[in-house]
């Protein structure tokens, strides 16, 4: 592939109509400072910055943020509850210019949210208020006709966006695939591993090497082991692809047109990986839908991985960043 091709490549995912399916939640930060231990409990006493406080989409709502970073038009298919929390998401995802008319209002049950504590610069807990009950049968009906709806008005791509919190509980996985892969719409998901049966028949499924090896249920030392079960694993779910995320390792790439394909990382300073995850797998998403083979979009979505670990926090990445690192980078891949 050439360097050429892959900044058209680039220049082609604007405007993809997309829809996001999967577990929102809202990510907190909140600031503070350390002086002293507390005498109740050997744990450190935050006294908090109320002027510091800070909150951002996350999961299936990061992956909608990357996205529309990348200039893809993005719907949402998820649940929130009844509550402040789930007021802040819908607000954050509606300046993002994402459409939330998707997002489903559940009263009995909460927004995932992810509170993070800081203080100087150093993570001191987060707390998790979440529900990782199935969905109700009405909510998980009304999605699908959503989804449904989605596909007959256009959607070029489905992701599912798997953090085992509900969504991917039931039968919406199936329910997308069995909609989109007869029309030729990609569907791609970034699952947990006990949700990756449900995945079967899916275009593409993105894990991490610790997914990969919980999927497998061994560990998967070096790449003759992560490629004998990342085969086994694409045949028996019937995957065009599967890309497993391996950190400073790059990724390797496991599908019918390419077999077997390692991609090494690109060489940046890491400063965050949070979030590099979401990104990955929203580029390679696009860049299916923009007419990319698999080793064209996992080469890209290698690249977006590696600008966005330069950046502090959840992060996201534009166009003209991932054409920078293409310039950078990609004389590996040809000229």
């Amino acid at each position: 592939m050439s360097r050429a091709r892959l900044r058209a490549l680039v220049e082609r995912i604007r405007g993809r109509r997309t829809l996001v399916m999967g577990d929102v939640m809202l990510d907190e930060y909140i600031f503070g400072t350390v002086s002293r231990i507390s005498p109740e409990a050997p744990v450190p006493v935050v006294d908090v910055d109320f002027d510091q406080h800070a909150s951002a989409p996350g999961g299936a709502t990061n992956v909608a943020h990357n996205l529309r970073a990348l200039g893809a038009e993005v719907a949402i298919l998820g649940v929130v509850g009844d509550d402040p929390q789930g007021v802040a998401l819908r607000r954050h995802l509606d300046e993002l210019g994402v459409d939330t008319a998707g997002l489903l209002v559940d009263p009995e049950r909460p927004t995932t949210l992810k509170t993070r504590i800081i203080a100087h610069t150093q993570q001191v807990v987060r707390v998790d208020r979440e529900c990782r009950q199935p969905l109700s049968t009405q909510t998980e009906d009304r999605l699908r006709e959503l989804l449904e709806t989605a596909v007959a008005q256009g959607t070029e791509a489905v992701l599912l966006s798997d953090y085992n919190k509900g969504v991917a509980h039931g039968d919406l996985p199936q329910a997308a695939v069995r909609l989109c892969r007869p029309r030729g719409i990609p569907v791609t998901a970034n699952p947990k591993p006990p949700n990756l049966a449900r995945l079967r028949g899916a275009t593409a499924v993105t894990l991490n090497h610790l997914e990969a090896e919980a999927a497998a249920g061994r560990r998967l030392p070096d790449e003759e082991a992560l490629r004998e079960a990342g085969q086994a694993m694409r045949s028996r779910l019937e995957l065009d692809a599967l890309l497993v995320t391996r950190g400073s390792r790059g990724m390797m790439l496991l599908s019918d047109d390419e077999r077997c394909r390692a991609i090494p990382a690109v060489p940046v300073e890491v400063y965050d990986v949070v979030g590099a995850g979401d990104t990955a797998f929203a580029t390679l998403s696009l860049a299916l839908v923009a007419g990319a083979g698999f080793a064209e979009a996992a080469t890209l979505a290698n690249f977006a991985g590696a600008a966005v670990v330069r950046k502090v926090g959840t992060a996201v990445v534009t166009p003209e960043e991932l054409l920078a690192m293409i310039d950078e980078h990609a004389s590996g891949v040809g000229e």
